[in-house]
């Protein structure tokens, strides 16, 4: 499964860890003869990498390097390549802790699930990996170019803020009294402790008409996106919590002959977008990353306490702002696309290949996949001696094939074909 795709559409895939040498994108078929957003690529790194008092003490530049793909200043339609190189990793930093999981972190249960992990810094699990996120976002700008982002923070820590009118203009996009945040974050801090918070998004000039009717809703993709940042461990759209006290009667977006009376909904209604401003809130934990005493196990499962010693954020929401953006970006980009093609807007030859380069990227990946469970349907079956081949089952795949085939209008003589195929190909 491709795990590391930022984008379904665009095929936008991420790599890099912590203390790795770089995190970056590839592209693998971007459209040609793009003009590369040499600036808005730097500016969106500059607002993830935000200075403040209670911020990691890692320094990183965060300066980009393309590897391939663009020429004269312009993309060249072949895989796009960019890196940020990570110049002030410290990796020596863990070593003492390399055999003991972090409360809070991915150490745990990655453990299980690979039986190995990166413990400098948390390799991939780290939101050093957001710088990904913010990169891919920049190269869609031009898409989503009338779309207007707004993001204040709700909450932070004990503190709650409700202020609608007041400037937002300090990195934490706090409405609130901003002496009495700082205060509150320095006892955090001098006390070895980090906060986290709660964000509201609101998404202006989305068009009606996108997302779609059932897997694939406008409100699933955008909570897929958040919940994949690290730190984001919940998402409500418009009310959230009230809709579990809202009568129907009350939780309804009436319409007039101007538009929706309210918005309950955030925008999205069955999944697809109503016009209306796209509203949802998202809950921030805090870093792990704490120096105080936690008890926890090693990899032999043995009692013990730990001290995260390191460079931590006290608080991470200024530079966590800039990601969710980004995703939201993404994700609407996506839409976008998608909706472009549905309603049958002129498309140039390139766009045409592209998305019939990740049709064919999707198909493989598939027989991939039916190879693999191929392979595993044969263990099982020697492991409890049961015969290799099962010529009912064959003759049942082969009717259904017909049957679907139809169905679409395609030839299902040919499709039997080409499933015969697939079958020796996944022997």
């Amino acid at each position: 499964m491709p795990t590391n795709r930022l984008s379904q559409f665009f095929g936008i895939s991420s790599f890099g860890e912590s203390h790795g040498a770089a995190i970056g994108i590839l592209i693998d078929s971007p459209p040609p003869n793009l003009i590369f957003p040499y600036a808005a690529l730097k500016e969106a790194l500059a607002a993830r990498n935000v200075n403040t008092p209670y911020k990691t003490a890692r320094k990183e530049s965060d300066d980009y390097e393309i590897l391939s793909g663009v020429f004269e200043g312009k993309t060249t339609g072949l895989p796009l390549c960019i890196i940020v190189r990570n110049n002030d990793a410290r990796p020596g930093d863990y070593e003492a802790i390399k055999d003991v999981f972090r409360p809070g972190h991915a150490d745990f249960s990655w453990y299980q699930k690979y039986h190995i992990y990166d413990y400098r810094g948390g390799g991939r699990a780290s939101g050093r990996e957001t710088l990904a996120r913010v990169m891919a976002s920049a190269l869609l700008q031009e898409l989503i170019s009338s779309i207007e982002i707004e993001i204040i923070s709700r909450q932070i820590g004990e503190l709650t803020c409700t202020a609608t009118d007041a400037p937002t203009h300090n990195p934490f996009h706090w409405q609130g009294d901003t002496a009495k945040l700082y205060r509150y974050l320095d006892e955090i801090k001098a006390a070895g402790d980090s906060v986290g918070g709660l964000l509201e998004l609101r998404a202006r000039k989305v068009p009606a008409g996108l997302g779609d009717p059932v897997y694939e809703k406008l409100s699933a993709n955008i909570a897929k996106a958040m919940l994949s940042i690290p730190s984001v461990k919940g998402i409500s759209f418009g009310s959230g919590m009230a809709f579990a006290r809202l009568k129907g009667s009350e939780a309804n977006d009436q319409i007039s002959e101007t538009g929706f009376l309210n918005n309950h909904a955030g925008g999205i209604n069955g999944g697809i977008s109503n016009g209306n401003d796209i509203v949802f809130q998202l809950i921030v934990r805090a870093v792990p990353s704490v120096s105080l005493p936690q008890k926890t196990i090693d990899k032999e499962g043995n009692p013990q306490s730990i001290e995260i010693k390191g460079r931590h954020d006290t608080c991470h929401i200024p530079r966590i702002i800039p990601v969710v953006k980004a995703m939201l970006q993404i994700t609407l980009a996506d839409a976008l696309a998608h909706q472009k093609l549905i309603h049958g807007e002129e498309q140039s030859l390139e766009d045409y290949r592209s998305s019939l380069d990740k049709l064919d990227e999707e198909l493989m990946l598939l027989l991939y996949r039916r190879r693999q469970i191929v392979q595993a349907v044969k263990k099982y079956k020697q492991k409890h001696n049961l015969p290799p081949k099962d010529a009912l089952r064959e003759t049942e795949i082969m009717k259904r094939i017909r049957v679907i085939a139809k169905e679409l209008e395609l030839d299902p003589a040919l499709a039997e074909a080409i499933m015969q195929e697939l079958l020796k190909l996944s022997q």
